[in-house]
């Protein structure tokens, strides 16, 4: 599956968000000429036009581009998720809160778990919806949301529920490091997992 580039993306949000009316080239020109050029536009166009993307509709006074039944889909689909991801972030900021008050450690460790576990059960949920829902498009859009959250909260919250490797998973991993970093590289990992 080859995923849809940012410029097309964009692109496509922008007729799409305007829903079964579409955008008018001159619309759609103004807002996208500050930082894309004529030709790039339109060529743009012309592959999102061809793939089925977008229709183009025309009468005597303008050009009329409208989103396909598809693309407005999983559009839908896509801002539902990010409310999802939002709403879930509200309940972050509502639990941190909450488990700064709490005078055990061990508790707050466990409701910290949670949250992380929570968000991640979250997001390949998400994942798997937007897979259903042309994945070329609302895939790339929904992970560039989705590393935000992972640098602001999940990246913090992932060596607290990630799982203790299993003796095989330790080998396999050094097997792959050995493999395709150098059998000094394992053996230094290896001595320094020894030490941990």
């Amino acid at each position: 599956m080859d995923f849809l580039d940012k410029k097309k993306r964009l692109v496509l949000i922008a007729i799409a968000q305007k829903g079964t009316s579409g955008l008018t080239y001159d619309e759609l020109l103004s807002t996208f000429l500050i930082f894309m050029t004529r030709n790039t536009l339109q060529s743009i166009i012309e592959d999102l036009y061809f793939s089925g993307y977008i229709n183009i509709l025309r009468d005597d006074k303008e050009v009329r581009l409208i989103a396909s039944r598809k693309v407005r889909s999983s559009l839908v689909a896509l801002d539902f998720q990010r409310y999802k991801l939002l709403k879930f972030l509200e309940e972050v900021k509502k639990k941190s809160e909450e488990i700064s008050k709490l005078q055990d450690k061990n508790s707050q460790l466990e409701e910290i778990k949670k949250i992380g576990k929570e968000g991640l059960e979250l997001i390949s949920s998400g994942l798997l919806t937007l897979y259903k829902e042309f994945p070329e498009f609302t895939i790339p859009e929904y992970i560039e949301i989705v590393e935000v959250i992972n640098n602001e909260v999940l990246a913090k919250l992932s060596p607290l529920i990630t799982q203790q490797m299993t003796e095989e998973d330790l080998k396999q991993f050094l097997n792959l490091t050995s493999k395709y970093l150098g059998e000094k590289e394992a053996e230094v990992l290896s001595e320094a997992i020894k030490r941990i």
